[in-house]
Order: C-alpha cells, then structure tokens, then sequence
C-alpha cells in the first residue's frame, strides 16, 4: 500500500485535497493521530491514553506546510489544489460547544489554512467548493434533507465548475499567466444558481 502511495506522488500532476474537519483523538503515548475516536469501530477508549484535540489554524497550516514541502521532494513539478468540505459535522467531542458552532469553527480554521497556504506556495490552489455549496444564493438547495449530507445535484455542479476552471494544466496557466484558480472559480460560482 505505501509503496502504491509513494508511487502516486511520484508521478501525479495535480493533487486535490480536501479540508474537512479539525477535531481529532491522539495518542497521549506518542502523538498518533486516529481518523475516528479509539472504541467507535474498533478497539477500546482510554482517557489515560487517547486525547481529543482541534487543530488551529498554525496546526493545519503547519501540519501541511510538512506535507507540501515532502511532496515537492518527491514531485518538484506536482501541483496542489486546496478545497473545504461543505459538510458540517454530525457531532462535537467538545463538551462546552454546540455542533453548530464547533462546525462554524472548524470550516472557519480550515478556510484560513488554505488561503494562507495559497499564499505561502506558488504551486497551491484554492477550489471554492465550500462556498459554491453553502453561499447564500444556492438557498440551501444541494443539502439532503438531513442538512448535512450534499446531493448529486450540488455535487455535479460542483465538479461542472472544477471540470471548466480548475483542469488547465499547471504549463498553460504559467504561460497564459491566467488568473489563479480561485478567483475563476469564485466568480463563476457567484454567477451560479442552484437547479
């Protein structure tokens, strides 16, 4: 699997990463970082051993910063495209927030983080898919009834706008100097309406 991975990086052009959210379980033992809380799928929960923690904006920009500089060890000429994730947390571990406002936290953090990336590496892009999702002019309309989930309608719109602004290649944008992929993006999801 890992080598499958490094040979990815290796070779790809551009890599889409998406933000999603800045709550997350350690290792109190040696800093491990677990995708879920120890006990939910597997194992058992021990507060002596496993702390939750929520990442600042330093956290995610240096936690990245690491990631691109390894990145551009392996692949000088791979480019980098940043998106938020549109979907809201289910749940907060913190017990002194509201999913609501540990949500409005987290994109908030994460938003930050890519455009101070954007701003610190020539090679790193923003895709607006966050704000094409919940911008006040979609009303709502690409959430599923739970108000969490996004449907196929938001998401087609969503890769209808990163298929026609975000796909030129790396070359011809450096050479055309177009503008960057956020701000064509940005100004094509403001003209945007949902279906």
């Amino acid at each position: 699997h890992l080598a499958a991975v490094r040979q990815m990086f290796e070779t790809l052009d551009v890599f889409v990463f998406r933000l999603g959210l800045t709550e997350y379980w350690m290792s109190r033992a040696d800093g491990a970082v677990f995708p879920i809380c120890p006990g939910v799928e597997g194992g058992e929960f021990d507060e002596s051993r496993h702390a939750l923690a929520n990442g600042t904006v330093e956290d995610v920009v240096s936690d990245m910063s690491s990631f691109l500089r390894h990145l551009a060890r392996v692949n000088p000429k791979a480019g980098v495209i940043l998106t938020v994730s549109p979907v809201p947390l289910a749940a907060t571990a913190r017990r002194d927030q509201h999913v609501l406002t540990a949500t409005t936290y987290s994109k908030s953090v994460l938003r930050v983080a890519a455009v101070t990336l954007v701003s610190r590496f020539g090679h790193v892009h923003y895709f607006p898919s966050y704000e094409i999702i919940t911008g006040s002019f979609s009303r709502g309309a690409y959430y599923a009834d739970d108000l969490r989930n996004v449907m196929e309608n938001g998401v087609s719109h969503v890769m209808e706008l990163f298929m026609k602004h975000a796909t030129t290649s790396l070359a011809e944008e450096e050479s055309s100097e177009q503008a960057p992929a956020e701000s064509k993006a940005s100004e094509a999801s403001a003209q945007s309406r949902p279906d």
